[in-house]
């Protein structure tokens, strides 16, 4: 940990304390449920008609997509992750949830943390932003890629392509399935109010 700032180990240490707190909690108070392929996949395979456009939008939000993904009008992403404008007709409604659930079981081979292993032992994975003066810009935690580490390239004893996704698992874990049903609707549309999944039924 020698090499992370003062600001990310203060994210990275509150980030683990909230969700020990979480998982703490009775479970009539829980406030996320880890949901699976299984549960999900059978509601979202045929949205219909009469979907709320409105909510879609404000879970999408929520749900921080564009904080990585630019989509449409709605976000410009932050260019690690890919642009999910047209994700409806590029992507089935099974690969789409996956995504979500299972962010590692399919890697996008644009779009990826690297592993660095370090000469003094430590490992740092992240998304590469830049190299400066010899120095790898690294932003380990793809929602706030304004944190970052610097690793100096002569310091690097290898490294490689991460087997872990840098979407993050569980964005789905405070959604009811309702919800979910309605931000499928939404990623579906391509954030258009006036698609088929919005039509009165």
């Amino acid at each position: 940990m020698r090499h992370l700032t003062p600001r990310l180990r203060a994210l990275l240490i509150g980030v683990a304390i909230s969700t020990a707190a979480l998982r703490a909690l009775p479970d009539e108070q829980q406030l996320y449920k880890d949901w699976t392929m299984a549960e999900l996949l059978p509601v979202v395979a045929d949205l219909g008609t009469g979907h709320d456009w409105n909510q879609g939008r404000e879970l999408f939000r929520k749900a921080a997509c564009g904080s990585c993904h630019a989509f449409g009008s709605e976000s410009e992403g932050s260019g690690l992750a890919p642009d999910l404008t047209s994700v409806g007709s590029k992507m089935g409604r099974d690969a789409i949830l996956q995504s979500m659930i299972e962010p590692s079981a399919t890697i996008n081979g644009q779009f990826y943390h690297t592993t660095f292993t370090l000469k003094n032992g430590d490992v740092i994975t992240g998304s590469v932003l830049d190299i400066v003066d010899k120095k790898i810009i690294v932003a380990p935690v793809m929602l706030t890629p304004n944190v970052t580490v610097e690793i100096a390239e002569a310091d690097v004893k290898s490294e490689a392509p991460s087997k872990i996704s840098p979407m993050p698992p569980g964005l789905l874990n405070e959604f009811t399935k309702e919800q979910v049903v309605e931000l499928i609707a939404f990623l579906d549309s391509g954030g258009d109010r006036n698609a088929a999944v919005y039509r009165k039924r």
